[in-house]
């Protein structure tokens, strides 16, 4: 998700992959395209409506929206320009940015923690020293080495 909602272009959604549906593509397609949950007389859980979703269907859903939402008042998103960096160690790296902002992402494909070096990516830090998490008010140091959690990720706003 947090690929698709950063990357250039629209983004399109498998529907169910904001409440975290997911099938086995070795079963076929019927796997995968299995009946969203609800929307009929009759249905057992509607996951249409809040109250209707599973403790991890409303994480899902409420990580997703948040995500898109953000996403939606970001201009530097929908237009900006991208530097992408050769992943290392299963870290991927890239920056979206323009005249007016920019927006580093971080993803950790590791199971375990890692941290990486700002270092590498001073072609697009130089003229910051902070990233705000978009999903708190954590702030980290650029000027710093950066722990990601396993299977983890960062979407940095970036501030001078």
């Amino acid at each position: 998700m947090v690929i698709l909602a950063t990357v250039r272009g629209i983004p399109q959604l498998y529907y169910g992959s904001e409440i975290g549906m997911a099938g086995d593509q070795y079963l076929g397609d019927a796997d995968i395209r299995q009946d969203f949950p609800g929307g009929w007389e009759g249905d057992a859980n509607n996951a249409f409506k809040p109250k209707g979703r599973t403790k991890g269907q409303k994480e899902y859903f409420d990580f997703t929206s948040k995500l898109f939402q953000w996403r939606k008042t970001k201009a530097v998103i929908h237009y900006g320009k991208t530097t992408h960096y050769i992943p290392e160690d299963n870290i991927y790296v890239y920056f979206r940015y323009n005249e007016a902002e920019s927006v580093m992402v971080v993803i950790n494909n590791n199971i375990e923690s890692r941290t990486f070096p700002t270092a590498r990516f001073n072609e697009n830090l130089e003229n910051y020293t902070k990233g705000k998490f978009i999903f708190d008010t954590t702030v980290l140091d650029l000027k710093v080495d950066i722990t990601v959690e396993g299977k983890g990720f960062l979407i940095l706003e970036l501030e001078a």
